[in-house]
């Protein structure tokens, strides 16, 4: 994982070559993945959408009267050479959903996942490239990906009103390569590309991955110093578009204040922005019986329930662990106790949390199993 991070990631592109039929059945089964997801997509319509080339059609123009999906015209038009583009489905199939969390956890980036159905001999986007970096899971077929290389679009000219398509006009020859089942394929943002079926239906996933900007840091850090500066929250001027002097003195307050960005505490702040985006987009883990956190001494083996992003953070009445959307609160004596919860990857005993007293270890334990961050695992 590091040398890919140290070496590949942000550079070029990379292709894990496996060839291994049903190799990510366990993700999504293959040959029944059309109909597992037009029925978890039925009610929501507006989560689907179709493309041939040029041709895109919005998932709600496939909406019955009855609000769900028209399932028989997403299936014709299927049928007429369209690829299938199901959004978002970590939140509809639990097993993609705990790969994105796991990506989340791992590299600290936002994760999005959208499955793609492409019947035989067919082409769904155009040559086009995407403002993310991209794994590309191969599910079941194969499909033959062309990749532009030496004219990667820079992040500067990546906006949302802008279309992602490329005139093949302006495109050099590509290199090709294919994916089969079992394979994945990485690209960095900006690389354009163009994929396409051959004599058998295509099914693959693209795992999108939203590393957070520069830019993104720098708001958040304004946003938490507006929390204690108010040259932040000042309002503009009236007529402060047609004001000259009203736009020197702008000038003069914000350089002013962009000077409080300079103290380390500030970028802390924007990184604690950061954070709390990828805590709330943790899944909930289930809520434990109570009947789990009964007889519990110091030899009791828990451990945390994975994949999921959590933190400590100081409160007005002690730390609170935050994890999905959830918080367990605690004195200021727990600190080290609960940080060591939040980074623990393996089993441990109760009687490890340290900093606590056997009562105040027990009873932590009990309310992290009740609230589900903690797996109460079998005394052998």
């Amino acid at each position: 994982m590091q040398t890919f991070l140290d070496e590949v990631w942000g550079v070029t592109q990379y292709h894990v070559k496996r060839c291994s039929e049903g190799y990510f059945d366990g993700l999504l089964a293959g040959e029944s993945a059309i109909e597992e997801l037009l029925d978890r997509y039925c009610g929501q319509p507006s989560a689907l959408r179709l493309i041939r080339k040029k041709d895109k059609r919005r998932g709600d123009s496939y909406r019955l009267a009855d609000g769900s999906l028209d399932v028989v015209r997403v299936r014709n038009d299927f049928a007429d050479g369209y690829t299938i583009i199901f959004e978002s489905v970590e939140r509809y199939v639990r097993t993609i959903g705990l790969l994105s969390q796991s990506i989340e956890v791992e590299l600290n980036f936002p994760v999005q996942v959208n499955a793609y159905i492409t019947p035989p001999g067919s082409q769904g986007l155009v040559p086009h490239y995407d403002e993310h970096d991209v794994l590309i899971v191969q599910i079941l077929g194969s499909k033959t990906w062309h990749i532009y290389n030496g004219i990667d679009v820079p992040p500067r000219e990546m906006r949302p009103d802008k279309d992602h398509a490329i005139a093949i006009d302006d495109l050099p020859l590509p290199s090709d390569l294919r994916l089969e089942p079992g394979d994945v394929l990485y690209l960095p943002r900006g690389r354009v590309h163009m994929a396409e079926t051959t004599s058998e239906p295509s099914i693959h996933l693209t795992v999108g991955i939203h590393a957070p900007t520069l830019l993104m840091l720098a708001v958040g850090t304004l946003y938490t110093q507006s929390f204690q500066d108010d040259r932040w929250n000042s309002q503009l001027p009236p007529r402060h578009l047609d004001d000259a002097g009203a736009q020197a003195n702008l000038n003069a307050l914000v350089r002013d204040a962009v000077k409080a960005v300079e103290d380390p505490n500030a970028i802390a702040g924007g990184l604690d922005a950061l954070a709390d985006v990828l805590v709330r987009r943790g899944r909930c883990p289930p809520i434990r019986p109570i009947s789990n956190s009964t007889g519990i001494d110091g030899e009791t083996v828990v451990r945390k329930f994975q994949p999921l992003y959590s933190r400590v953070k100081a409160v007005d009445t002690g730390v609170a662990l935050q994890f999905a959307t959830l918080s367990v609160g605690a004195g200021a004596d727990h600190d080290a106790a609960m940080k060591f919860v939040s980074k623990s990857t393996e089993p441990f005993r109760v009687s490890d949390l340290p900093g606590l007293t056997e009562k105040q270890q027990i009873e932590l334990v009990r309310s992290l199993i009740v609230s589900g961050f903690l797996i109460r695992l079998p005394d052998e």
